[in-house]
């Protein structure tokens, strides 16, 4: 699955989603909480993630 303002990876038993959104500081938006329900979604269902890490790409985690 392909996101526009997350990035989705899965190394092994964890799943990594970081918020990209870096210009605006990783700000909340309606898409970007979109994209989010349907990445953690994703990670619910699957039974092979143990673990879920989430952060937020450039200088900040998430403003807003």
């Amino acid at each position: 699955m392909s996101f526009e303002n997350i990035i989705y990876e899965r190394r092994g038993q964890i799943a990594y989603l970081t918020l990209n959104r870096p210009e605006k500081l990783n700000a909340l938006n309606d898409d970007l909480m979109a994209e989010f329900k349907e990445a953690t979604g994703m990670v619910e269902v699957d039974d092979g993630v143990r673990a879920l890490i989430l952060t937020g790409a450039g200088r900040a985690f998430c403003s807003g």
